[in-house]
């Protein structure tokens, strides 16, 4: 209750007068008070800047804002973006606490504002789940979780009261579209449903829309479409076509960069990932984005390039978080194992990998796994690995065929038959490439990822190949195992590959 409706009750009760005109008085002043939320044209430019990462101009803007625009509460939902992205990027432990006043500040001014806007319970909602994704950067899963369930039920509510208020789907398809890889008991408890079709259609229509309106938040959905599309659907090509379908530019965009290159990566486009990195905007008035540099250096590594190390070293020198740091030494140790043949390198690596950094996301949980391995890796099975993920397949499997004799012969945890299916597999061989994942199942060390891998590659084949009883016993096989560091990725692609299938 604001404080003018306040003073009218005390009024009522205690002097029990009060004339019509200070009533209707009262209630224009009151309704003066009430903010509205409004997406206006210096706001679109202030929200363009932020999401370019042009962080301190966006910020200049959103102060402008607040002073010539003060009845508008959506500068509020505009401006969390700015904590969101510095937050994500730059991981400060010490600004986080700083920060996340700024969630209940915020929150409160929109449920001051014009609660019959479609934007009143979809800013709020917005703004609960970037701060949830943020606490799971810092760790906080059970915060983010309860942030997750609130802003579920803000859109929900939003989509019963505004059917036709399609943005409400920017985020509710995310959730959808996982709900099914969530525990049972999880869903039970938490009320929340969809599947993998709900979360693409929804995504799917929001983007053309978002398109042919010419809507400021285009590039985040279209984001989004492409990640539902990539992990969920598994549908890999599309997703990475939607930047170009969608004019998605990566010269003026950092984090459109980001997601191209990454996208260019995971196709097999590892020279195109390498341009796109290039050509991203480096300007002082962008805020410093490191983990690119990393990625920049890791994508040389995987192409053999003997400057990757100095662009992975930038990042660790750098960067004040601690995600991708084990992931990073070991990357430097790869570098030093392979183009400089320098073993006493490789094991200082590895000692920064246990020591630097949290092992909370799978590439960090892996990398410090092998850095606890005291024997070194094969470095020709390393460099195939790097030449796979590169995805320069011919030249690893070219390497592996000319050792397989030492290696068929040699005592081995199954890492050969698994290299082999992986470059097979993405050369669209799928009978060669069952077989080694075959013999990768039954001759892998259960504690490493190759057999868990192999049978989530194996189900996704046979989902291709249209057999989806054997991909289903795949998928089921690649959750039975759980070996540390990659089992949560790839659980959850076999999760969604289970959903898909049983449609």
């Amino acid at each position: 209750m604001n404080f003018f409706l306040r003073g009218f009750f005390i009024d009522i009760v205690i002097y029990k007068i009060i004339n019509i005109s200070s009533f209707l008085l009262l209630l224009a002043f009151t309704g003066q008070g009430q903010s509205k939320l409004s997406i206006t044209k210096d706001l679109e430019v202030a929200y363009q800047d932020i999401s370019k990462l042009k962080i301190i101009r966006g910020q200049q803007k959103i102060n402008q804002i607040k002073f010539s625009d003060k009845n508008n509460a959506m500068v509020y939902y505009i401006e969390n973006y700015i904590d969101f992205f510095v937050l994500f990027i730059q991981e400060d432990a010490t600004l986080y606490k700083k920060l996340l006043k700024n969630k209940d500040i915020r929150l409160s001014k929109i449920k001051n504002s014009d609660k019959n806007s479609p934007y009143y319970l979809f800013c709020q909602a917005e703004i609960i789940l970037q701060w949830a994704t943020i606490k799971l950067k810092f760790d906080d899963k059970i915060g983010a979780a309860k942030d997750v369930f609130t802003a579920y039920n803000l859109l929900e509510e939003n989509k019963d009261k505004f059917p036709d208020f399609t943005e409400n789907n920017k985020s509710l398809s995310i959730i959808h579209a996982l709900a099914e890889s969530v525990p049972s008991w999880v869903r039970k408890i938490m009320g929340i449903t969809g599947s993998i079709a709900l979360g693409t259609k929804e995504i799917s229509l929001l983007a053309k829309k978002a398109h042919n309106n010419n809507s400021i938040f285009k590039n985040e959905i279209v984001a989004i479409y492409s990640y539902i599309l990539f992990y969920s659907n598994n549908n890999k090509e599309e997703a990475f076509q939607l930047y170009e379908k969608y004019n998605l530019d990566h010269k003026t965009n950092p984090l459109i960069a980001f997601l191209k290159a990454t996208m260019a990566h995971k196709t097999g486009r590892n020279e195109l990932a390498i341009k796109i990195l290039e050509e991203r905007p480096k300007s002082a008035e962008h805020l410093p984005f490191y983990y690119l540099d990393f990625l920049y250096g890791k994508y040389k590594l995987y192409k053999l390039d003997k400057d990757a190390n100095k662009y992975i070293l930038k990042f660790l020198n750098n960067f004040k978080g601690q995600h991708y740091l084990k992931e990073a030494w070991q990357k430097m140790a790869w570098y030093d194992l392979v183009i400089q043949n320098n073993i006493s390198a490789y094991k200082k690596d590895m000692k920064y990998c246990i020591e630097k950094g949290n092992a909370l996301i799978d590439e960090d949980i892996q990398a410090l796994k092998e850095a606890k391995i005291s024997t070194i890796p094969n470095e020709v099975l390393l460099k195939a690995r790097m030449l796979y993920d590169g995805g320069y397949y011919s030249k690893a499997q070219n390497l592996l065929i000319l050792n397989g004799k030492f290696f068929i012969n040699a005592i081995h945890d199954g890492e050969y038959y698994y290299r082999l299916g992986r470059v097979t597999d993405a050369l669209k061989n799928y009978k060669d490439a069952l077989e080694y994942y075959e013999l990768t199942i039954t001759s892998s060390d259960t504690d490493k990822y190759y057999a868990c891998s192999a049978a989530l590659n194996a189900g996704l084949i046979y989902e291709i190949l249209k057999k989806d009883k054997l991909a289903l016993t795949y998928f089921n096989k690649c959750l039975s195992l759980n070996p540390a560091g990659y089992s949560s990725s790839l659980h959850q692609k076999a999760k969604s590959g289970i959903d898909r299938v049983k449609k």
